[in-house]
């Protein structure tokens, strides 16, 4: 379900060039398509005002820097196609991809996600707490998992045998698709019909 980045609209293509040029204060497409999507399914509503305009577009006194509205108005754009392919069940996270080994980093969108999240903190708490109910319960479970798995220190150590380096190696690679499922969940359990 994931999209590579040569597939990319052109709208996504210039919004990554746009972050680029922002620099390294930005963030990465990836991560801010994690940021977003976290606000769509979010289990409580996030008014634009509290995360609107990023730290890094803005001036020192917290004024959207001129010269910023096209990169804003295509992240509100890519805000509303998320909602409309969670809608559709068609959503496709926009995850990295190692130009050397073609692995996909998921890591730096639940890095987005993670970080919209700690805007509903409590909310998010109760959910993930929650493992008992069917769609929640999977949907919990799944957001748990990359949370986890996106920590450095949950790799496996030296002492690890092949059964729990294969073990790790299955679930990091399924973690694109497991991603994926849980924010349709996500929608689900939080977007009316």
């Amino acid at each position: 379900m994931e999209q590579e980045y040569a597939e990319l609209s052109p709208s996504l293509l210039r919004l990554e060039q746009l972050l680029d040029e922002v620099g390294e204060q930005s963030m990465l497409l990836s991560e801010l398509d994690g940021f977003l999507c976290c606000l769509a399914v979010g289990p409580e509503p996030v008014a634009n005002g509290e995360w609107w305009p990023f730290d890094w577009l803005t001036d020192e006194r917290g004024v959207l820097r001129s010269g910023s509205e096209e990169i804003a108005a295509l992240i509100e754009t890519r805000l509303a196609e998320i909602n409309a392919e969670l809608a559709a069940d068609t959503y496709a996270p926009l995850f990295e991809v190692d130009e050397e080994s073609d692995d996909i980093i998921w890591e730096v969108w639940i890095a987005g996600f993670q970080q919209a999240m700690l805007l509903r903190f409590e909310a998010w708490d109760d959910l993930l707490r929650d493992t008992e109910s069917d769609i929640q319960g999977e949907a919990a479970m799944g957001l748990a998992s990359a949370l986890m798995l996106a920590q450095p220190d949950t790799r496996p150590d030296d002492t690890a045998g092949d059964e729990e380096w294969a073990e790790f190696d299955e679930m990091h690679e399924n973690m694109p698709m497991v991603i994926a499922r849980t924010a349709v969940l996500l929608h689900l359990l939080h977007k009316p019909n």
